[in-house]
């Protein structure tokens, strides 16, 4: 498996409105990416801190495709206007 994380600061009071963005818009749209196995939003238990957008995939080349695809910078236009900065990404394989 391979997961792409991106963590990102939320403009305060948008919170609720970035998820449901995100979950009505982007997320169906990269459940439907070949490859993809999962993509949820984690939010902080304590109510502050960063938002990480996560996506797990069933191969790396599977990630690739779907960020070459454009589909990648389609999901972030749609959700960039509820950051308080720029995110930072980071990509995991996983081995078992």
């Amino acid at each position: 498996m391979f997961i792409r994380q991106g963590s990102f600061e939320v403009i305060p009071g948008k919170l609720d409105e970035l998820r449901q963005t995100y979950n009505r818009e982007c997320a169906p749209i990269v459940r439907a990416a070949r490859g993809n196995l999962d993509v949820y939003l984690l939010e902080p238990t304590e109510g502050n801190g960063p938002i990480v957008a996560c996506t797990i995939w069933e191969t790396e080349d599977d990630a690739i495709a779907y960020e070459a695809s454009g589909t990648a910078k389609e999901i972030m236009a749609k959700v960039k206007g509820f950051f308080a900065g720029p995110p930072t990404l980071r990509s995991y394989r996983v081995r078992r």
